[in-house]
């Protein structure tokens, strides 16, 4: 596989989330990698601490400033 083909999968990983302002990324000590949704502290009835990845679809998703 070439590089670009892979950069791409890698940016389609976590779906709306990698794009999304409300997304925070937490390293573990052992090197996993999770997507914390920040909108699940004050709504956790709607949206997921740690939701299952790939995210297609959010009522939630507001996107990052450029």
């Amino acid at each position: 596989m070439s590089a670009s083909g892979g950069d791409r999968a890698r940016d389609r990983v976590g779906g709306l989330c990698d794009h999304c302002r409300h997304q925070q990324i937490v390293r573990t000590t052992r090197g996993s990698v999770f997507s914390l949704c920040r909108r699940s502290r004050d709504e956790p009835e709607r949206f997921s601490r740690y939701p299952r990845i790939p995210v297609l679809a959010c009522p939630g998703f507001e996107g990052r400033e450029p």
